[in-house]
């Protein structure tokens, strides 16, 4: 299939680069599966972030992404991030029912604009649909510089997520995930920080898909620590093909 989505998500101030269009992935990898997906975020102090999207998988093991970004801060103009190479690898699969466990790994490299050092970035990802209607999710996530000034050590980042489906019909829809997630992004490995000086999100989070392939995700994340983002809301639409 194909896929077309628009995140819209909106954050306060963060003391390190904390994402504005990120998600809690899944592997589920299918041969021949593609998607196009454009994501936009922005925070309270009028920063935007976007990015935009191109995937396909090549077996059922095995996915290709394709990730251009870019930035405008306050009162400047849109300006080019980094284009990231992500490959996607399925080592667990779930049931054909679509319940039981997946597990994934992503290996990423972005190639920043020339104001930034390039990035690597490795992480594991973890679904599980479990007691008929619960589905939790994990990932975790290193990052580091790869250029010659690059700072050493690696960023460290996890992102959870737990919802249930409902039994309510709301918009057409019968489909409905309602739960949570946590956003947080622990610092250097070389020197982490206390709790409160790390970046700590929680909040609710909505799924739902229609019959005809378009699907919406959206949610509110607060921050719980003085380095997170105050508030963040964000909204995924897109269409399966």
């Amino acid at each position: 299939f194909a896929s077309l989505s628009l995140s819209v998500v909106g954050c306060a101030g963060v003391a390190s680069a904390q994402s504005l269009t990120g998600n809690v992935g899944s592997a589920n990898i299918t041969s021949g599966d593609r998607a196009v997906e454009v994501r936009l975020g922005t925070d309270d102090d009028g920063n935007i972030q976007n990015r935009v999207h191109y995937e396909q998988g090549f077996s059922d093991w095995y996915q290709l992404r394709l990730i251009a970004a870019f930035r405008k801060p306050d009162d400047q103009d849109w300006d080019y991030s980094g284009l990231t190479f992500e490959n996607w690898f399925q080592w667990s699969t779930e049931n054909k029912s679509g319940e039981g466990f997946n597990g994934g790994l992503r290996l990423g490299y972005t190639f920043s604009a020339q104001d930034r050092s390039d990035e690597a970035a490795v992480r594991l990802t973890f679904t599980d649909r479990f007691a008929e209607h619960w589905e939790w999710r994990a990932n975790f996530i290193a990052g580091i510089e790869t250029n010659r000034d690059a700072a050493s050590g690696a960023e460290l980042e996890s992102r959870l997520q737990l919802t249930r489906t409902t039994p309510f019909t709301l918009s057409g829809s019968d489909k409905w995930r309602l739960g949570a997630e946590l956003f947080s992004e622990y610092g250097n490995s070389r020197d982490l920080p206390a709790w409160n000086q790390q970046a700590h999100q929680l909040g609710p989070v909505a799924k739902t898909n229609f019959g005809n392939g378009v699907f919406i995700q959206t949610a509110v994340r607060f921050g719980l620590t003085g380095e997170a983002d105050d508030a963040m809301a964000k909204i995924f639409i897109g269409r399966e093909f």
